[in-house]
């Protein structure tokens, strides 16, 4: 018979009703439990009938082993501790000396005959961690950054009578990783049973009393993520502490116990929680109402990084689950970019009955050794662009003659892959959009917000790409999720509004969508929405451009120090974000910030409006303008902001933020923009030449570029370093500070050239 071994320490912790339902009463004869004080004895010399009845009597009024207070757990460890699997520390948020590099705990337990379950809670968890007992795996921590509660199924005959050993270790000893883990018990029942016996029967609905889709998430009294009885199928995507339902409707099986639900969908909307007290075998019913907080109208929500287990092989997001995902984030034009296939969603989509919700679009993160594109529309049995494909030049000639293909998006540029970082200081030179191995740069739109892979800095991706625009490539900006997963990295958390219809989610124009796309008329969104709107002070009122739109200039014409055009940042987003600046850029550059405190009551949603004026004069030649909203991450588990994938630092402070396309600003009314790198050309090309050298003259040159900004100065440093001169030089000949940015780079460019060389 197997025995748990009650140590003398005091450790041990009885869960009572959280076991449930009943064990079926053949396993009750497997289990021994401590002898009970005024236990039934039962005489041999008693006819077997009465013993028979006795015995009846015993297991109708005696408490259920598998439920009730008689039933014990072995504590292993009840406090949570700091694991570091390699130096240096991760994160600036943990201490700097670890409570060790693994974790090796004794306990005492009896032999179990058949599956009982380990429990733990665990956070931050980056890498793969592995969970044994004697010897035996039991299986890895689930890879997640979140604070939440785990099971794991200990096979019959793993655990010995007297001394055992449970050990968590990492088994990557090369990338740091800081965790904590702890609050680990075995229970003498199957994780199945564990995590059953009540009922939660949830509905979400709209203020007309409507099912909505949205994102349940269950925690405990510590603010953890609890697993769930129910697995998904039919609607409903599950994880440890989060449910998303297609429906709207979630009846979960659940251990009894206390919990906080919270639903939501996605940045547009409210959230509302619930608080419940369950016992065994009660069933508890909540209904929870969200209202949308953030009007987009003709303004699309759309991820264009999408992927599902079922097609990348990595992840764990299967693509029926991926459909209650995008619509209980409210995501209305979704991509599917599973590596190297092009994968249709909609006969998916209508088993699951989510096709009114959102418009599938078919696409392929080409995944190729020299980066990552995302290019879509595509035929899901068309041809797939060649992925083995190393040159740039070839590789954008075969994506644009696929079949329907339009769109190119460079994804996540500063992160390594295969070896390769396309915006390394080896590859790019990030002030100015130069690419240094002279490849053709013909990506026709950006990632500038991951959320599955989230910069240090919120602001360097965006950077990169202002120095593309002043390049003169038009390049999109996008946000995007990147998400593999249900719940680890959230789909559509990034995401780019496409300014198009968006009265029929279902039905969206694709072409409509698209050619929008491409004209840079969409907002990038990462938990707040930030609108540019500009007007012109002669236009009547509501007459005003927006991103993507070309706004024209007469300043020959008037009064120089006249404003001419009025500009409006406004800042949405829900009740439970906050932003804290704004910031107006001009060319790529800061013109002007302001900070926000918004004092919204409590449940109101976040609204703000900050308002500028340029005149002619703050605009020397052509120009583009966009803006930057920055406000606090969301740490709370219903829609975590997550670390950065690739941190370059342990610092970090979590972000959110939004940033919009391009405005573009014919500055001298001539009907057409011309970029900072088109200015530089033509002063290069009218600027005197040094008989010596045949070289521009350096000193003339300065003089002539007093009267641009450092856009133009930048872009003209870089096409003189294509004719063997060095930024030093022209910063001799009296640039002096406003050389000084660029030289820096080139600088760090041609360290980085020559390590790699090395």
């Amino acid at each position: 018979m197997p025995r748990i071994s009650f140590p003398m320490n005091g450790s041990v912790t009885n869960l009572g009703t959280r076991f449930s339902p009943p064990a079926p009463r053949a396993d009750l004869s497997r289990l021994q439990y401590p002898p009970r004080k005024h236990s039934m004895q039962i005489p041999i010399a008693v006819p077997k009938l009465v013993q028979f009845c006795c015995i009846i009597m015993l297991l109708w009024f005696s408490p259920n082993p598998a439920s009730s207070a008689a039933t014990p757990a072995i504590t292993i460890q009840k406090e949570m501790c700091h694991l570091r699997n390699a130096e240096p520390r991760e994160w600036s948020t943990f201490p700097e000396r670890s409570d060790g590099q693994q974790r090796t705990v004794q306990f005492e337990s009896g032999t179990n005959a058949s599956p009982w379950t380990l429990t733990l809670r665990q956070s931050d968890v980056k890498e793969t961690w592995t969970v044994t007992i004697n010897g035996k795996r039991l299986g890895q921590l689930v890879r997640d950054e979140n604070d939440l509660t785990t099971d794991f199924l200990i096979p019959a005959s793993t655990l010995k009578d007297g001394n055992n050993e449970l050990k968590i270790a990492c088994r990557n000893d090369a990338t740091p990783d800081d965790i904590r883990v702890g609050q680990i018990q075995i229970h003498p029942i199957t994780p199945a049973s564990l995590r059953s016996g009540s009922t939660l029967q949830l509905v979400v609905t709209n203020p007309s009393n409507l099912p909505i889709p949205a994102r349940i998430t269950l925690t405990n009294r510590q603010g953890s993520l609890v697993p769930v009885g129910t697995a998904s199928g039919d609607g409903l995507a599950i994880r440890q502490g989060v449910v998303y339902t297609a429906s709207g409707i979630a009846n979960l099986v659940v251990a009894p116990g206390e919990y906080k639900i919270t639903a939501g969908r996605g940045f547009e909307y409210s959230i509302a929680s619930s608080s419940v007290s369950i016992s065994e075998g009660e069933t508890a019913k909540r209904t929870l109402l969200l209202e949308r907080q953030v009007e987009t109208g003709n303004w699309v929500a759309c991820d264009t990084h999408v992927h599902t287990v079922t097609h990348s092989g990595h992840g764990d997001c299967s693509i029926e689950e991926r459909m209650a995902t995008l619509a209980g984030e409210g995501i209305e034009l979704p991509i599917a970019t599973d590596h190297n296939k092009q994968i249709d969603y909609q006969p998916i989509a209508e088993s699951v009955g989510v096709t009114h919700h959102f418009t599938p679009v078919i696409g392929n993160e080409v995944t190729t050794k020299h980066g990552h594109f995302n290019v879509f529309p595509a035929l899901a049995n068309g041809k797939t662009p060649d992925h083995q494909q190393l040159d740039w030049s070839k590789l954008f000639t075969d994506i644009y003659s696929t079949p329907n293909i339009r769109v190119a998006i460079l994804n996540h540029a500063r992160d390594l892959h295969a070896g390769f970082r396309p915006f390394s200081p080896r590859h790019h030179l990030s002030l100015t959009g130069d690419n240094l191995d002279d490849w053709q740069q013909n990506f026709n739109a950006m990632e500038l917000i991951n959320s599955g892979a989230v910069q240090t800095d919120p602001m360097e991706l965006f950077t990169d790409w202002c120095g593309l625009i002043n390049h003169g490539l038009h390049v999109t900006p996008v946000g995007c999720s990147d998400s593999h997963d249900v719940s680890r990295y959230i789909v559509g958390q990034a995401r780019t509004y496409i300014k198009t219809d968006d009265l029929q989610p279902g039905s969206i124009s694709i072409d409509d969508a698209v050619d929008s796309f491409l004209k840079g008329r969409v907002i990038v969104s990462y938990g707040l929405l930030l609108d540019l709107q500009v007007k012109r002070t002669e236009d009547q009122p509501g007459n005003t451009f927006g991103p993507g739109d070309t706004v024209g200039l007469a300043t020959k014409q008037v009064d120089p120090s006249n404003p001419r055009l009025e500009i409006t940042a406004n800042i949405l987003g829900p009740h439970w974000v906050r932003a804290r600046s704004v910031q107006l850029f001009v060319n790529g550059q800061p013109k002007h910030t302001a900070n926000l405190k918004p004092q919204n009551r409590k449940g109101e949603p976040l609204s703000a409006s900050v308002s500028w004026t340029l005149s002619a004069n703050d605009l020397p030649n052509d120009a583009w303008l966009t803006a930057v909203a920055i406000g606090d991450g969301v740490s709370a588990p219903h829609w975590p902001t997550a670390k950065p994938y690739q941190p370059d630092s342990p610092l970090f402070e979590s972000r959110t933020f939004s940033s919009t396309g391009p405005i573009w600003i014919d500055a001298d009314g001539d009907g057409l923009y011309r970029s900072p790198r088109d200015h530089a050309k033509q002063l290069l090309s009218e600027a005197p030449t040094d008989p010596k050298t045949g070289k521009p003259d350096l000193v003339s040159l300065v003089e002539t570029l007093r009267h641009f900004d450092s856009a133009v100065v930048n872009q003209t440093l870089s096409l003189l370093r294509k004719r063997e001169i060095e930024p030093g030089q022209i910063i001799d000949a009296g640039l002096g500070k406003r050389g000084r940015e660029f030289d820096s780079q080139w600088r760090e460019a041609t360290r980085a050239g020559i390590e790699q060389q090395e």
